[in-house]
């Protein structure tokens, strides 16, 4: 085989792993709205009580408007319970203020954060104690929930008996950079994430949205709530492996505007917002890292390369990758909010992000750990906590072997 063949078969190879990975996100997930899917499902028979559970931290530019669009919700049966982790702004006393004029609010006013748990998980944790929702939807201070959101939520989460349901919410934007970056940030989501896979047996197949993560109350508590993953700083995708390990029926939506957030403020943000979860992403292994790397640049820069390179015949599978690409990122951006005409930019999307993930795993590396609101937590320890699926094959052999499954329904 001539030096040409091989290229063009290597070419193809790796359109057919673009394609693995793009054509489902951009063929499935532009039909997977929350308007288009759930308005076909019945109401169900009676409206249960959703608790929505927000751990906020100096959040006061956004946290009015946020509890004032969940409290003007056409759902009718709604509490909020807020937990103020160590807010040193106005965030705790806009949210005393507003639940001294609405009874469906609770505040409760953490001031430190026990041994083992980091803020967010420990914040989550104890205002899941004071719910009393059979629903409970984990979200943020910052996320604007439209009125009529939570009544097509749930008509498809009892629809589908469901046990997992999240909303993948629309990007609000103020710069072009910050469009790129964000959009080029969703749609590693989406292709990481394999959502149309959840159902099957593919072992990366999960997820979970920080945004918007609704849990069957039986569902959080049947896999022990954030216990095991008390210090996880990917959170809210690891509840969502938790879930899927223990075999919880879940699905997920496109929001559209039905769920809103501005994630970052500026181009940079967004660079520095992957500051404390890009490395954990590689469960902070230097190893996982490069070999994250490696196959991401096959993906990105490998086709660019190649189109530069080489002859039109033997870079053709290179160049439709390429083109695959760059539609995939322009309509998904398109979906999330942002812009169909940032297709051209993925290139400087793909060099951000990589360059933020390497950024995440130096200043981990160099501070020996991770700062996360006003707390450090060393490397070492946040490696031991590390979730890991042998754990909860250990715990339901052991159940089993007592009588005691802990498959959920």
């Amino acid at each position: 085989m001539s030096a040409d063949e091989a290229c063009l078969v290597a070419g193809w190879c790796l359109f057919g792993l673009v394609a693995f990975h793009a054509l489902p996100a951009l063929l499935w997930l532009p039909f997977r709205t929350l308007w288009r899917v759930a308005a076909r499902s019945a109401e169900p028979d009676r409206w249960p009580l959703v608790t929505v559970i927000i751990a906020a931290r100096d959040e006061d530019a956004r946290v009015e408007v946020a509890l004032q669009r969940l409290l003007s919700s056409d759902y009718p049966n709604v509490e909020i319970v807020f937990a103020n982790d160590r807010s040193s702004d106005s965030t705790g006393e806009i949210a005393d203020r507003i639940a001294a004029e609405d009874s469906r609010v609770l505040v409760l006013h953490l001031d430190e954060v026990p041994d083992g748990w980091l803020g967010k998980t420990n914040a989550m944790s104890r205002a899941a104690e004071q719910a009393r929702g059979e629903w409970l939807l984990f979200t943020d201070g910052d996320i604007l929930i439209e009125p009529a959101t939570l009544r097509l939520v749930i008509r498809h989460a009892e629809a589908k008996k469901l046990n997992h349901f999240c909303l993948l919410p629309s990007m609000e934007t103020a710069g072009w950079m910050e469009c790129v970056l964000t959009s080029f940030f969703a749609m590693l989501f989406c292709f990481g994430t394999y959502p149309w896979l959840r159902g099957t047996r593919f072992p990366m197949a999960y997820y979970g949205v920080g945004a918007f993560n609704l849990v069957r109350r039986t569902a959080y508590e049947e896999v022990g709530g954030f216990e095991s993953i008390r210090m996880d700083v990917m959170d809210d995708v690891n509840l969502g492996r938790l879930l899927r390990d223990h075999e919880a029926r879940a699905d997920l939506l496109v929001a559209g505007d039905a769920v809103r957030v501005r994630w970052q403020e500026s181009a940079w943000g967004v660079v520095r917002g992957l500051e404390k979860n890009a490395f954990a992403n590689c469960r902070y292994s230097v190893a996982r890292l490069i070999g994250f790397t490696l196959f991401y640049s096959a993906i990105f820069f490998l086709p660019i390369a190649a189109v530069l390179c080489l002859d039109v015949v033997a870079a053709s599978g290179f160049a439709a990758s390429l083109v695959l690409l760059v539609v995939s990122f322009g309509c998904l951006s398109r979906l999330f909010g942002g812009h169909l005409t940032v297709g051209p930019w993925l290139p400087v999307g793909a060099v951000a992000v990589l360059l933020a993930f390497w950024r995440s795993a130096v200043i981990t590396l160099r501070q020996g750990g991770v700062r996360w609101r006003d707390t450090f937590y060393p490397i070492e320890t946040l490696r031991a906590s590390l979730y890991r699926r042998s754990n909860v094959r250990k715990k339901r052999t052991t159940e089993d072997a007592e009588g005691h499954g802990n498959k959920l329904p």
